[in-house]
């Protein structure tokens, strides 16, 4: 948005006139992302984790066999072709 392209303009603006000082480097590594879209992320990383400890509970707490191990990219295969 054009909100954000004026902000990164302004952090580089103040970069290239702070340079001489250290906490330009936390200027320059620092974005601020919003509080929403942060959390999100954050729980869907404990969602994704929470089920694959699920799956592997499950696999180690059942007869063998029962359970057999897909990859990911696998999952997502919808239909194959010959």
């Amino acid at each position: 948005t054009t909100r954000e392209e004026a902000a990164m303009q302004y952090r580089q603006a103040l970069i290239k006139k702070y340079q001489h000082l250290p906490e330009v480097k936390t200027i320059h590594r620092a974005r601020k992302i919003p509080k929403t879209i942060k959390k999100q992320t954050e729980q869907a990383i404990i969602q994704k984790e929470s089920a694959d400890r699920k799956q592997a509970n499950r696999i180690k707490h059942s007869k063998p066999g029962t359970y057999q191990f897909t990859s990911e990219r696998k999952k997502i295969v919808e239909k194959q072709i010959d």
